[in-house]
């Protein structure tokens, strides 16, 4: 009998762990899955979800990372974005109205793309309201880091 109630407490102790972790489904294109495949092997996860999971945690800490911020900061924004009218304008339009803090462009254009990196400078706020309105701008991929000067 005791046996029976030592496999009986690790059964519901594994059903309690299990129940923790909430489903989630999603829908990608094959060849996404295929590449997501291929990196997921080769960085060693044993299971799609244990890659989710890492991606996703990831994910979230590189924002809240920036949440926290505060203060005068030196920071780069990349973006990468479809040579189109109407983008290049709009970005125009967000280099105008922070060219307090913008200090340099750089840009390239590569095939039907441009790149561009940008040199801010400034109180963290300033540079996170300009970070958030390239973000949201339509076709446009975008990143920020920190330049740290020790």
């Amino acid at each position: 009998m005791k046996y029976f109630g030592y496999y009986y407490y690790t059964y519901l102790r594994i059903i309690f762990i299990i129940n923790i972790m909430k489903i989630i489904s999603l829908q990608v294109s094959e060849d996404l899955l295929e590449r997501f495949e291929k990196v997921r092997k080769q960085s060693g996860f044993s299971s799609k979800s244990e890659a989710l999971r890492d991606s996703i945690l990831k994910f979230i800490e590189s924002h809240e990372k920036f949440e926290n911020l505060e203060g005068y900061r030196i920071m780069t924004i990349s973006l990468v974005y479809p040579v189109k009218e109407p983008i290049a304008d709009e970005i125009s339009e967000l280099y105008s109205k922070f060219h307090a803090i913008i200090k340099a462009v750089s840009d390239w254009r590569i095939a039907e793309k441009k790149i561009e990196t940008v040199l801010v400078v400034g109180e963290f706020g300033f540079i996170k309201d300009l970070y958030q309105s390239i973000a949201k701008i339509k076709d446009v991929i975008s990143s920020i880091h920190e330049i740290i000067l020790d």
